[in-house]
């Protein structure tokens, strides 16, 4: 069987989405929804078989569409996905799932008593980087893991309705939940406009978990160059990431360095001696991330299998999102 699909914007974003269900054997791009007739037509060059509308509600009306696809301002989702899901459609929305957590958890449970997959957009749970450090964390092989710490910084994006926040934060909250597997119970930003007015483009979070681990982001647009780097800071090493790297080199291991200067004695008649830990480099899987998080999607929908990015998982992220603005703005701390 094949899941036709349904589109519903066609901006940045939205052509990346169409390519790739387009590409999977159990999926087809039926239609495509945008409210500007230039990216439709765009979308008409690409793709001829493809239908085309200026109206979402084409979409939904259809019953030969099982799944829709939501790549549209954040502020629409709420109302968007409400209306797929009850328009009897799998939903797959691009993160952050809603701008208000309140939202995104009634989705959560409209998704689940309507028996429909609710999906999220988070896409770096499916980056090999990403599912290494989460292979090597399961499996226990680095230990307990003390801190995770995550450095997104760019600059800033030409036109926004959201700050660095909400822009940036979703793709670290989703990796480190994922990585951790808990949510955090405390958590203290602090954010600043430093050249966007009436935005954060600048802000540092840090949260402590129920088990003891903690983490720590910064997001910023501020930066002249990019930079995607997450490290976990465990018992037995560290682990690095750098998106900003060749595959085959993106992920390392850095065992725990031999110090037996620590505690010497005037009187002890060994060598004393610092060794820095090997580093390994960590073989990554090569995949499109995006491919394999819309064929998961479509497995989901076929097969009932489970998902890392479901709803809850994203209901989760905005939490947390709107908890990290809550903080910035009273310049507290917030005990969950």
């Amino acid at each position: 069987m094949k899941i036709n699909v349904g589109v519903i914007g066609c901006g940045y974003w939205g052509p990346n989405l169409v390519r790739n269900f387009n590409s999977l054997p159990n999926a087809i791009v039926q239609t495509v929804s945008d409210t500007r007739p230039g990216r439709l037509e765009f979308i008409r060059q690409q793709y001829s078989e493809i239908h085309t509308t200026l109206e979402f509600q084409e979409v939904l009306d259809n019953p030969a569409i099982h799944a829709v696809a939501i790549a549209t301002p954040v502020a629409t989702h709420a109302e968007l996905a409400t209306l797929a899901l009850k328009a009897g459609k799998h939903v797959f929305v691009e993160k952050p799932l809603t701008s208000i957590a309140a939202d995104a958890w009634n989705l959560v449970e409209l998704a689940k008593s309507l028996n429909k997959v609710l999906a999220v957009g988070h896409v770096f749970q499916f980056a090999p980087g990403v599912r290494k450090l989460h292979q090597e964390i399961s499996a226990g092989k680095v230990g307990k893991v003390f801190h995770i710490s995550s450095n997104r910084i760019n600059p800033g994006p030409p036109g926004t309705t959201v700050d660095v926040v909400w822009d940036l934060c979703p793709h670290d909250l989703s990796i480190i939940l994922h990585l951790a597997n808990e949510m955090p119970v405390e958590i203290s930003a602090v954010g600043n406009s430093y050249q966007w007015e009436g935005l954060v483009d600048n802000a540092h979070i840090s949260m402590t978990f129920p088990s003891g681990t903690t983490a720590h982001i910064h997001v910023s647009w501020l930066s002249a160059n990019k930079s995607r780097l997450l490290q976990v800071f465990a018992q037995h090493g560290t682990l690095v990431y750098d998106e900003m790297l060749a595959l085959d080199g993106k992920v390392k291991f850095f065992s725990n360095p031999v110090d037996n200067r620590i505690g010497a004695k005037d009187s002890d008649a060994q060598q004393l001696f610092y060794s820095a830990g090997e580093i390994s480099v960590l073989p990554l899987e090569q995949h499109e991330p995006l491919r394999m998080e819309c064929d998961s999607f479509i497995q989901a929908i076929l097969h009932g299998r489970s998902l890392p990015n479901d709803g809850a998982m994203g209901a989760k992220v905005v939490e947390l999102l709107s908890l990290i603005s809550s903080s910035i703005s009273a310049q507290s701390t917030i005990i969950r």
